[in-house]
């Protein structure tokens, strides 16, 4: 159990990492400045289920979503496009004989932004679908 909950901490670790590869190409409905930014996971059968983490961060149209590193990341982004007022991407990571798909997508409407990321895993200790939840709102200028 243990051990999932690690893997499970360092993947939500490494998607906000590679998802900060994005680069907006305009379009964003999205107000610059500091964003407090919170994120559900949900585990199917976790008996207990994680408490939602909360991070502040720049949120800028050059780097639209978090940045956030744990410094173990094997992580590759195979698709990344802006539409509209949304991010969407797809990542792949390998990590200590695991491995993680990660499909998700991030919609800014001017100072609020919110996404959703689905997790596909594959580890020794079995099979499963982590989903997290963002939810962030700017709440002023980055220092």
């Amino acid at each position: 159990m243990k051990k999932r909950i690690l893997f499970t901490g360092l993947i939500i670790l490494c998607l906000i990492f590679s998802i900060s590869c994005s680069k907006g190409k305009g379009g964003l409905d999205l107000e610059e400045g500091m964003y407090s930014i919170t994120y559900r996971t949900e585990i199917p059968d976790m008996p207990v289920p994680m408490p939602p983490i909360t991070l502040t961060q720049c949120i800028t149209r050059k780097n639209p979503v978090p940045e956030q590193s744990s410094g173990n990341e094997e992580c590759t982004i195979s698709r990344m496009e802006t539409s509209s007022d949304t991010v969407a991407w797809t990542m792949e990571c390998r990590h200590r004989g695991s491995y993680l798909k990660a499909t998700g997508t991030m919609t800014f409407q001017g100072d609020n932004l919110e996404g959703k990321t689905e997790m596909e895993m594959e580890t020794e200790s079995g099979n499963g679908v982590i989903t997290t939840y963002m939810e962030g709102k700017r709440i002023g200028p980055c220092s």
